[in-house]
């Protein structure tokens, strides 16, 4: 008697470590995708800081404004126009560009201002969780 083919076993054997490979790689890629995110995160953070400090010394104050920057709002159209930032510059959030929990929040005017940020995993840009900035 010859055997011709795979018991059932041995099929829903390899079934589950073919599953636990692609849960493995699926969790690694969740991961890369979230520190690529804060690292532009922080990099979106420290290029705002910059304009915004060129933007007080050129003005002798800070854009006015308290909400979220969109890329369409008054902070993002200041530093525009005072050419700190790029027209085509995207300083968003790349996950919630318009949660107002989770966006780069600004709040600020005349001489100080706070920018923050949230980061969704713990890397070298960060530890996970709300973060903010001052001058």
């Amino acid at each position: 008697m010859s055997r011709k083919g795979f018991t059932l076993i041995e099929l829903l054997l390899v079934i589950a470590i073919i599953g636990l490979i692609g849960s493995i790689v699926m969790v690694g890629n969740r991961n890369a995708a979230e520190k690529r995110r804060d690292v532009k995160r922080v990099s979106d953070i420290s290029e705002l800081q910059k304009a915004l400090a060129l933007h007080l010394a050129k003005v002798n104050s800070y854009p006015t404004l308290v909400g979220c920057i969109s890329g369409t709002d008054a902070v993002t159209a200041a530093l525009t126009a005072s050419g700190f930032i790029a027209q085509s510059s995207r300083l968003v959030d790349p996950e919630w560009p318009s949660d107002t929990t989770k966006c780069y929040y600004y709040s600020g005017g005349a001489g100080k201002y706070t920018l923050r940020y949230t980061l969704e995993a713990t890397s070298s840009a960060g530890e996970i969780g709300d973060h903010s900035v001052v001058p």
